[in-house]
């Protein structure tokens, strides 16, 4: 496939579209370099992880095909590998194949028999590389086994903008193969057939580009080329298109909810402006009401609606991508009344529209009596979700659709954490926020609330497990619907109670998390498991194969019941994401000081951590660990904080470690029978 692209007014060139797989790197010795005014490499671990576990639920689904996007390159003449055949030049995608070839290199490392290893290298040389970043060329060549000037030390590597975060993604993807080796239902197998997979059904469209083309004028022309039609904008058309009558309106309901990057009650008001704000609450936002909330030409819109059949059809494609006020993202809609205030975006959404609309439509399924979806739970599967809803789904069926759809948004921004950046924090944290009433103003106003029960909980959540899904939010919002609460305290306990069952469904391989959280919503008989299981689960010796979920949910735990909360490492510390399990006694300590495996392995040995803070401590003795923790100014781990309050100035040893496992065990246990928690923590 070819496109045309005029690069001045008397020639026209063509852009080469060409779908690649790791399979079609290796075989036609393709090699990729990155030009030095990229920016560096900022995906880190979460990005691999959540990418990871998603090309994995399509490999377990058997799914044909898992498209990672698109590249735009050039073709150089001058190869950076002398042994490649061909050397692309990466203009735009460079995230994407850096981590790519990263995965690969983790897979090589891991001593994986799959030709995906093979990936990483042509030759004698990585097959990504970089223009004039030494460093980063002998890091990689370092992890690849080839020969390389000058290898960074781990104090550079974190230190380097270049460098932090492709150390950051390999270690997770190291991490990830770990946990598949370590799962007794999974294993080598699993990873093996999954490398193949990835090998052979990993795919990208490559746009290739003429050499000598004017770079600034393609990233013009590429910007100002119209408007893209997304999976989200071809369900809109196709549901509003059943509609005979408030199509207008209920286009307007979509804007509202489509935007998540900014809060539910300043969409409303930028989209429905005839609406009278003086006196709409918060309560009032609750449902779709279409006498309350009202667009500028309603009377104009009732009067078309008024000349019979023919202004009531279906919109089709054409008329969609030709109409741009219905493709048009609520924040680009201005209103003149608009302050500048109301311009700007305060949060980000966890996360994105469409799988946004999928949790809605699975809580209108069951708000129906209908059984759940049958594709995966995921964004990218947006229109398989929707297809027979479509196809069959009536005008009532589709009304009673969009009303649910308005309802789980409002609860959302209600309930649900946001990525909130305070002025006096450099990084944005998973906050909720109150809605107010500004009488001076005459409208509702958001204030970022301070870390809580329900924020920290969902941290929890959203950082572990399926993250391209996050089962646990059909439960939980879809409970908000159908309740309506203004009561924190019982909103807290239900999500507890969700988590918890949800959590215990993980002992049960016939229960997936999918179906957990639907027969949750649906009170669906039958058991979700015991906590005497989870018991026996962290008694395991289970090393670095501890599902990360039982780290987090005890950070949680004790967070919710530290006496000490003025404490100020505590009052700054944040459940994160973080993917690294790691020893406490190290398993080759500086001194050579053994531990036998079943304690050197054992969940009370064991700590959660991101890469960085892993690599700050590396092999040190148990002491210069606690020296280290304490001289930090906020905690890395609130386990490990238990841990060295239980050590003190003695030796971190077999009695020390069954001591504090006991403990954590037991106040993980007193939190999913009720119980208050045990005195001193």
């Amino acid at each position: 496939m070819s496109l045309a692209l005029s690069n001045n007014a008397s020639s026209v060139s063509q852009v080469e579209t060409i779908v690649q797989t790791p399979h079609d790197l290796l075989i036609n010795k393709i090699a990729f370099e990155i030009p030095s005014y990229q920016r560096p490499y900022v995906w880190g671990g979460e990005g691999v992880l959540k990418l990871l576990q998603d090309i994995e639920q399509a490999y377990i689904a058997d799914e044909h095909q898992y498209y990672i996007g698109t590249v735009l390159s050039s073709q150089l003449p001058k190869k950076a590998n002398k042994d490649a055949s061909v050397s692309f030049e990466l203009i735009d995608g460079q995230q994407r194949m850096t981590t790519l070839m990263l995965i690969a290199i983790a897979f090589k490392k891991a001593n994986v028999d799959c030709e995906l290893s093979n990936v990483a290298t042509l030759a004698h040389f990585p097959r990504v590389t970089f223009s004039i970043r030494e460093m980063v060329q002998g890091l990689l060549c370092s992890w690849t086994d080839l020969e390389f000037t000058h290898k960074p030390s781990d104090e550079d590597i974190h230190k380097n903008e270049y460098t932090k975060h492709l150390a950051e993604a390999l270690n997770t993807a190291t991490s990830f193969i770990k946990e598949i080796r370590k799962d007794s239902k999974k294993g080598e197998a699993h990873l093996v057939n999954f490398a193949k997979y990835f090998y052979q059904q990993v795919r990208w469209v490559n746009n290739i580009i003429p050499a000598g083309t004017d770079l600034n004028k393609l990233f013009a022309t590429m910007n100002t080329s119209g408007v893209q039609l997304e999976q989200s904008d071809i369900l809109k058309s196709k549901l509003l298109g059943k509609l005979s009558k408030n199509r207008h309106e209920y286009d307007g309901l979509w804007q509202v909810c489509e935007n998540l990057n900014n809060y539910f009650e300043r969409n409303v008001r930028r989209v429905f402006t005839a609406s009278n704000w003086k006196k709409i609450q918060d309560i009032d936002l609750a449902s779709f009401d279409k006498t309350k909330f009202k667009l500028v030409d309603t009377n104009m819109l009732q009067d078309l609606s008024d000349k019979g059949s023919e202004s009531v059809r279906g919109l089709t494609l054409e008329e969609i991508i030709s109409d741009e006020s219905l493709l048009e993202k609520p924040e680009s809609k201005q209103s003149s009344s608009s302050s500048a205030e109301d311009d700007e975006v305060f949060c980000r959404s966890i996360i994105g529209f469409p799988l946004f609309l999928i949790h809605a439509f699975r809580i209108y399924r069951a708000q129906a009596g209908n059984e759940d979806i049958e594709s995966r739970v995921n964004g990218e599967r947006l229109n398989q979700a929707f297809e027979k809803f479509v196809l069959k789904a009536s005008e009532l069926e589709v009304i009673k659709f969009l009303d649910c759809l308005w309802q789980v948004r409002y609860q959302f921004d209600k309930w649900v954490v946001k990525w909130v950046e305070k002025a006096e924090e450099s990084t944005a944290v998973l906050r909720l926020s109150n809605v107010n009433f500004s009488k001076t103003q005459s409208r509702l106003n958001r204030v970022p609330t301070e870390i809580t029960e329900l924020s920290q909980l969902q941290s929890v959540r959203y950082f572990t497990g399926e993250r391209s899904a996050q089962y646990w939010l059909t439960s939980f919002l879809g409970w908000l619907v159908e309740n309506n609460t203004e009561d924190k305290n019982i909103v807290l306990a239900k999500l507890e109670d969700i988590d918890n069952k949800m959590s215990l469904a993980l002992f049960h391989a016939e229960l997936s998390q999918k179906q957990a959280s639907f027969n949750y919503l649906t009170k669906t008989d039958g058991s979700f498991g015991s906590s005497n299981e989870m018991n026996d689960y962290l008694k395991q010796i289970n090393g670095t194969g501890f599902e990360h979920y039982w780290f987090q949910k005890l950070e949680y735990v004790l967070w919710k019941n530290e006496q000490n909360r003025a404490d100020e490492k505590f009052k700054k510390y944040r459940i994160s994401s973080k993917n690294s399990v790691e020893h406490v006694h190290p398993q080759h300590e500086e001194y050579d000081k053994r531990l036998e495996d079943n304690y050197l392995n054992a969940f009370g040995n064991l700590v959660l951590l991101s890469p960085g803070e892993n690599s700050s401590y590396s092999n040190q003795t148990v002491g210069k660990k606690q020296e280290d923790f304490k001289a930090k100014p906020v905690y890395d781990s609130l386990k490990l904080k238990q841990i060295f309050e239980l050590k003190q100035n003695d030796e971190w040893d077999k009695d020390k470690i069954k001591q504090h496992q006991k403990e954590m065990i037991c106040l993980l246990e007193q939190h999913y029978s009720g119980r208050e928690a045990f005195n001193g923590i």
